[in-house]
């Protein structure tokens, strides 16, 4: 296994299953050794590009550790604070595929670039990548991935075939090339929580039958258009600024505790709420709403009897004053209500 380094100094980690009296060398590519043990400081003394070698038993190896920090990006399922670790100035990495036992990878802030290819690592969990310079990542027969973190990379396409049964975060949003093409999907992401790429040209985005499991949809500003894809479990859909025109969220945010939505800035005509009782941020400012469709919505929000906080129907045509008697009611409730002037 091999990593590309350009700094004065490498300082990699690596952590061996529990059991493993494996050794660990790091040899440079003439074989001279440079350092031993699992997480050593290698001083060259000067910066420029340099390979290092990494000698070991590779089935013992559980976690590569370049750069890691839990709050960048964090979620529901991550890797703890103990492997938080500085950014490594590398920019290579090659030999993934011995490593059959992989649980983690982690270099998130570094240089690293190209392609990684964990094809084969049936046992990884946890790729941890943030604004790294990645152009393409290999998962298939990851079948164990739980969360793929690429935020601020370099992607243009990603396949999520391989793990649609096994992903439940998702994080891609902001590539530098300015869009993300994901491969059509032939099954749904069946346990997949998050879905976050917001801020790019989105094509191949799942369907709400791909989304089964979906809970927080954060899509906004992709070039979306037509109607929302709902996802089957939602707390927070947030998908300002694209150009979808319908949404249907009936039966969804039906349970306890807060809900939030954003569609902003959108082409709405049409969205239906029934139901959403949990639901305590509404932003739906800027659409194309008529004024019956604007007096629906309060109706329905006003149905509830909730004490929410915002409701955002600005940027539409008014409300008739059927509307705004159910304003008054929400006001009443401690819902800040915002709805445009006749």
């Amino acid at each position: 296994m091999r990593f590309t380094t350009t700094g004065a100094t490498f300082n990699p980690s690596i952590e061996l299953a529990p059991q493993s009296n494996a050794s660990v060398r790091w040899v440079a590519e003439d074989g001279s050794e440079l350092a031993t043990g699992a997480s050593p400081i290698i001083r060259f003394g000067s910066i420029e590009p340099r390979t290092v070698r990494l000698l070991t038993v590779f089935e013992d190896v559980l976690t590569v550790n370049l750069g890691f920090n839990v709050y960048d990006d964090a979620g529901r399922f991550h890797v703890d604070s103990s492997y938080n670790k500085d950014p490594e100035t590398v920019e290579g990495v090659s030999g993934l595929g011995l490593l059959v036992n992989l649980r983690r990878f982690m270099a998130a802030n570094t240089p690293l670039t190209g392609i990684l290819d964990f094809g084969g690592l049936s046992k990884l969990e946890f790729i941890e990548c943030f604004q790294a310079q990645v152009e393409r990542v290999d998962v298939k027969g990851c079948t164990s991935l739980v969360r793929l973190c690429m935020e601020k990379n370099r992607l243009t396409e990603l396949d999520l075939n391989p793990v649609a049964n096994s992903l439940r975060d998702l994080r891609a949003a902001v590539q530098e090339s300015g869009r993300l093409d994901f491969t059509p999907l032939t099954q749904p992401l069946a346990a997949l929580y998050h879905f976050c790429v917001r801020d790019q040209t989105v094509t191949g985005h799942p369907s709400s039958q791909q989304l089964p499991a979906c809970e927080e949809l954060w899509n906004w500003n992709t070039g979306q258009t037509g109607e929302l894809p709902t996802p089957q479990q939602a707390l927070s859909v947030m998908s300002r600024s694209n150009q979808y025109t319908s949404a249907d969220f009936t039966g969804q945010w039906t349970g306890d505790g807060g809900g939030e939505l954003d569609l902003e800035n959108n082409k709405l005509t049409g969205i239906a709420l029934t139901g959403c009782k949990a639901l305590q941020t509404i932003r739906l400012r800027w659409n194309s709403l008529t004024s019956s469709v604007v007096d629906d919505v309060l109706a329905e929000v006003a149905s509830w009897q909730t004490k929410g906080v915002t409701l955002l129907l600005d940027g539409n045509e008014p409300p008739t004053s059927t509307g705004l008697r159910n304003v008054a009611v929400l006001r009443k409730l401690g819902w800040e209500v915002e709805v445009s002037q006749s």
